[in-house]
């Protein structure tokens, strides 16, 4: 064993269980069984279900007769692999050193991080509400090596009293009273042990060892040996993906959109995590409702910029699904998100910056455009054009910025409201005229331009103002010294 290392087991009891339920509120009587249709057994009940009579291994008649409004759910391994990676892609966020354990579970190496984290206490304290936050039932073990760390957390799982263990000198005292049924060792093997009254791994370590070996094999020593951290014991550390999707499905119909949003809101706490673990953002992410004989409803949500915050994105979800028309039931929902992006927090400060009423502003735009739809928020983007009319365009307030240069090229002031076309003014003795004589303020300024593409435009801007006290933005061409007004200062 690395000296200084030290591991956090997450063991997930009756997993295919937790995944039928994780999507829903209520602790109705729920089975999920196994096998053929015609000889599906139940694999395990929730204690609504055991405390009416319901039993591992009886048949989904038998439970059916004993709870006539049990929930049957089919075992879907693929559905259990899925949820495995996921929630090892949410616990990137904590450690690099995240794998995946084959009996389902994860175990994490966690002593390089735990400075980062503020200590042992309250990162074992982040991981237990974060796995309650995703709707899952987990118990930890914390021990020196990986495979002690997972013997701990099935004792506590099994209701044994264990104390966590962080140094290597304390770890046989920990193990010697869990029972060798833990180890998983073939019968061949414990049989044998249980004949001469071994029933504990503090015995089974008392043995001899070159007596241990020839009785019972190199193979069972070699795993005592990789638990105490003597051997070695290498683990391939989990590797997120680029992108992220994840799944819930009810095994009931859904007919209220806004229902979905307590099964969406554990989806969208595992995007967090996966997020934070790879240190990034996304604009853009779309939820997919799944009806039956129906296909599915592909709703897409985006973000002003790169975000990562699941409380954020589900106040747009909520926004969305509130004015969404549901065009049959749903049975299952998705969450999907492709495209991962460099993400900066913003840290906070007693006195707001313009970054912050920045960061402010974009979630207002946010919550606009899913309140009114994509297509109705624009912002205004500069453009690098001397002509007033080529020198900004509309774009999509939520959408990321457009081809050109944020920067105006214009030396001289520009009001907010430009007319298109501009309106052509009369003369009198000279002089341009609306609602009355004109006073120029300020100008020439010359605008010679667009000789490129067919538009040319050579124009003398003047700020005018009228008997009205209105300012307003005039020009005269020079090819026939015609007036315009072109603009209206607020």
């Amino acid at each position: 064993m690395s000296a200084g290392m030290l591991w956090i087991a997450i063991c997930l009891p009756d997993l295919p269980l937790q995944l039928a339920q994780r999507a829903n509120r209520e602790e109705r009587p729920c089975a999920v069984v196994d096998g053929p249709a015609a000889q599906a057994v139940v694999r395990c009940a929730n204690p609504a279900a055991l405390d009416r009579g319901v039993e591992p291994g009886m048949s989904v008649a038998a439970a059916r007769a004993r709870v006539g409004e049990l929930a049957v759910v089919q075992r879907d391994e693929a559905a259990e692999t899925r949820a495995l990676h996921n929630l090892a892609c949410w616990a990137c966020q904590f450690t690099p050193g995240v794998t995946l354990h084959p009996a389902g579970g994860l175990i994490l190496e966690v002593a390089s991080t735990l400075n980062l984290h503020g200590g042992l206490a309250r990162l074992l304290g982040r991981i237990r509400q974060g796995i309650a936050g995703l709707g899952y039932h987990a118990e930890p073990g914390i021990a020196p090596t990986p495979r002690a760390a997972w013997l701990l957390a099935r004792a506590r799982h099994a209701g044994l009293r264990v104390r966590m263990c962080t140094a290597p000198a304390t770890l046989p005292e920990r193990l010697a009273n869990l029972p060798l049924s833990l180890l998983d060792w073939p019968e061949g093997t414990t049989a044998p042990l249980r004949s001469l009254g071994i029933r504990r791994i503090g015995a089974c370590l008392a043995l001899p060892r070159d007596g241990f070996i020839r009785r019972f094999g190199a193979a069972a020593q070699l795993d005592l040996d990789k638990i105490l951290g003597t051997a070695p014991d290498p683990h391939s550390a989990f590797t997120p993906p680029d992108r992220f999707s994840a799944r819930a499905e009810f095994g009931f119909e859904v007919a209220d959109a806004l229902a979905l949003s307590f099964p969406l809101k554990r989806l969208l706490q595992e995007l967090e995590g996966f997020l934070r673990g790879r240190g990034a953002g996304v604009q853009r992410w779309h939820l997919l409702l799944e009806h039956m004989n129906h296909g599915r409803t592909r709703i897409e949500m985006g973000v002003v910029a790169p975000e990562r915050s699941a409380e954020r994105f589900l106040a747009l979800a909520r926004e969305r699904l509130a004015r969404t028309a549901l065009m049959a039931p749903v049975l299952a929902l998705e969450i999907c998100a492709d495209r991962l992006l460099p993400y900066e927090a913003c840290s906070r400060s007693l006195f707001p910056d313009p970054r912050t009423r920045a960061i402010g502003w974009g979630h207002l735009m946010d919550r606009l455009a899913a309140r009114l739809g994509h297509g109705r928020i624009y912002g205004v983007q500069p453009l690098d054009g001397h002509r007033p009319e080529r020198g900004w365009r509309l774009r999509e307030a939520a959408g990321p910025a457009g081809p050109g240069r944020a920067v105006p090229l214009a030396p001289g002031p520009r009001p907010l409201w430009l007319l298109q076309p501009p309106r052509a003014l009369p003369i009198h003795a000279g002089n341009p005229m609306c609602h009355g004589r004109l006073d120029l303020l300020a100008g020439p300024e010359r605008i010679e331009s667009g000789w490129w593409d067919d538009e040319p435009a050579h124009r003398d801007y003047y700020v005018a103002r009228n008997p009205r006290g209105e300012t307003l933005w005039i020009y005269r061409e020079h090819r026939d010294s015609a007036w315009y007004l072109h603009g209206v200062f607020g």
